[in-house]
């Protein structure tokens, strides 16, 4: 294979590779390669040809490439987690769309033709999901700056829109992750004042704030179980201590998987706190 057809063929490989490790003929053709860059690649042992129209890499994900035969991709909820959005609930089966709509064996299929934008992708999650998982993937969205919040309100101004506006109306640009997310929207739902990243003088901020008076943080394993985070905890305490503010901290595995007994620790807190002010 001589300099120009090694390159021509490279391309094809990287264009393939930025796709997601599977490619269709059609997106490449229009990205300007060319058929005879494909067969050369296939030819090299490079690329596979998996189906009519479809090339993947060798080491492609094998749930691809079944998707790949069927003529589907990932999309809603699945779709989110390969963008790194917050998924608060795995999905039992992929879900994938599918230009011809028909069953693609152990999957979701959503009939969707042509591309899909990332607006696409979340409106689906807002039909698929409950309100919560839904705030959990759009509010990621936000924080990840993978869209803005006028962004979202401008593409979801249909009339049929009601329930992802309701959705786009709780979301909170300073949130710092899942467990905070849905802390926040359980707390809410109940009907406490509940603050997000709450600022105290010489602590920091809290995780959630709640009536004002009662501060939540929220313990996740891979910051909290480490010297330099229980240090930073073993300081924090202390400090609101000494500015006079109760504060719980909660497990995230109590928050999203026990969340009734999060609403308990929070009742009986602000219970204890109206206890013990002086009247």
């Amino acid at each position: 294979m001589d300099g120009s057809q090694g390159r021509k063929t490279r391309q094809v490989v990287a264009a393939i590779a930025a796709g997601g490790k599977v490619g269709r003929q059609k997106d490449l053709l229009a990205c300007g390669h060319s058929e005879w860059s494909l067969r050369q690649a296939v030819k090299a042992g490079m690329i596979m040809r998996i189906a009519p129209g479809y090339y993947a890499l060798p080491d492609a994900d094998p749930l691809d490439l079944h998707l790949a035969r069927h003529q589907a991709r990932k999309t809603c909820f699945s779709k989110a987690a390969e963008l790194g959005l917050w998924i608060l609930n795995p999905v039992p089966q992929p879900h994938v769309a599918a230009a011809h709509g028909r069953p693609v064996p152990g999957c979701k299929v959503h009939r969707v033709k042509g591309g899909q934008t990332l607006m696409d992708i979340l409106r689906q999650c807002v039909g698929c999901g409950s309100e919560l998982e839904a705030l959990a993937v759009l509010e990621s969205a936000v924080v990840l700056k993978q869209c803005t919040v006028h962004e979202l309100r401008t593409a979801f101004s249909r009339r049929g829109d009601g329930a992802a506006r309701a959705v786009i109306a709780m979301i909170d640009p300073q949130s710092q992750s899942i467990v905070e997310t849905a802390a926040r929207y359980l707390l809410k739902k109940v009907g406490y004042n509940v603050q997000g990243q709450a600022s105290v003088w010489g602590v920091g901020h809290l995780d959630l704030l709640v009536e004002g008076i009662l501060g939540v943080e929220l313990d996740g394993e891979k910051y909290h179980n480490t010297p330099e985070g229980w240090a930073e905890d073993l300081r924090r305490d202390n400090l609101l201590v000494i500015n006079g503010v109760w504060k719980l901290r909660i497990p995230a595995a109590v928050v999203l998987y026990n969340p009734d007994l999060m609403l308990l620790w929070v009742e009986r807190a602000l219970d204890r706190i109206e206890t013990a002010s002086p009247r």
